[in-house]
């Protein structure tokens, strides 16, 4: 078996570094990953006069220089409403993205701002009560949020209302559309694993998972039918709390990484914020946090008749049959507890759902 080659090695980084920077001071490993056709890596350069910046080189069906090149127009908006987001550094020859041949694998490699705001999350605080104690200590939103995350909803709220041009690619969080490394997008993959697990561990179950997914088919054939006449603009559609800045007081300040950033209807980027509702210290149920993110989008920009009547197509589309309902599957210890498995989903696709009121601005 081919041994792969070191792409994080200082030898690899520092010759990446010297793409956009003459002799930099330093280069320093920040973080890398390895998956399946997706390599990517992260470190810190000091130039000769001190200034720090962030060096990144991808290897992935996704991360392309025209990619790239398309996420200066979000960052320009961004930075015009205020909003940090770190700028694109162009290398020596003049370009915002280079790439290159590491063991006979092409990478991308760009440069970027080192952001000059503390995370709201750090990857070593991430998942631990340390964190939701530090969290849920910052200021506050009327409902019991913490008050960057609603301020965070309203910057997406705007970037729907800009309305920007997409074309380059579209986001991590796109439905009805595959990402360009894979040959369907995230919820109907999501619907295969769960079968995959009925078939392989549930057999007897089979002919009510085959009502389930007809009436999960229904929907997204109803969502589909409306969805290409939504509007849409382009996100940074990677809100995590570890890609969050806030200012010393805990307001929302800006984002950083671009890996998902793309061309989003404004109707899935405001519902997959509700559903997915940051982290831990959120109290509202995701229902309610749906109809939060609503409420705000609809303050920039109000919600057409195509939005209304899909919202709660998508919302069945994103809740009835996710990664957690695939685990809980693969996890039932017998048939019984994976049937309370799909009466949780069978809840979810029959229950009427309407976000009139909130899409509706009084």
């Amino acid at each position: 078996m081919k041994i792969r080659f070191d792409y994080t090695s200082d030898a690899i980084l520092r010759s990446a570094a010297s793409l956009f920077f003459r002799d930099p001071a330093d280069v320093t490993l920040l973080s890398s990953s390895a998956r399946e056709a997706d390599d990517r890596a992260a470190a810190t350069v000091t130039a000769g006069d001190g200034a720090r910046y962030v060096l990144k080189l991808a290897s992935n069906a996704f991360t392309h220089p025209r990619r790239i090149e398309g996420w200066t127009s979000l960052i320009r908006t961004a930075r015009a409403m205020g909003v940090y987001m770190p700028a694109l550094i162009p290398s020596l020859a003049g370009r915002i993205a280079e790439t290159r041949e590491i063991d006979g694998r092409p990478f991308v490699v760009w440069a970027e701002e080192f952001a000059p705001y503390p995370l709201a999350e750090t990857q070593e605080e991430y998942g631990t009560d340390g964190y939701r104690e530090k969290d849920a200590a910052r200021p506050k939103s009327p409902d019991g949020c913490p008050a960057w995350q609603t301020e965070l909803i309203r910057f997406n709220a705007k970037l729907a209302a800009a309305r920007l041009p997409g074309g380059w690619g579209i986001s991590g969080y796109a439905r009805l559309a595959p990402p360009e490394d894979a040959e369907t997008d995230e919820a109907e993959e999501t619907l295969l694993e769960a079968e995959r697990q009925i078939r392989e561990k549930h057999p007897a179950l089979l002919s009510r998972w085959r009502t389930l997914r007809a009436h999960w088919e229904e929907n997204r054939d109803a969502l589909a039918s409306l969805y290409p006449r939504l509007p849409t603009s382009v996100f940074q559609a990677d809100w995590n709390d570890t890609n969050v800045l806030l200012s010393e007081d805990g307001h929302f300040a800006g984002l950083i990484d671009y890996n998902l950033a793309g061309e989003d209807t404004a109707l899935n980027m405001a519902l997959s914020i509700g559903y997915y509702r940051f982290n831990a210290t959120n109290p509202l149920t995701a229902e309610a946090h749906a109809q939060k993110v609503l409420r705000i989008f609809g303050e920039e920009r109000a919600w057409n008749d195509d939005e209304i009547a899909a919202a709660p197509l998508l919302w069945k589309y994103l809740n009835a049959v996710w990664w957690g309902e695939a685990e809980d599957l693969e996890k039932a210890a017998d048939d019984c507890e994976a049937a309370r498995v799909l009466d949780r989903i069978e809840e979810r696709l029959t229950e009427s759902v309407d976000f009139r009121d909130a899409m509706i601005q009084p």
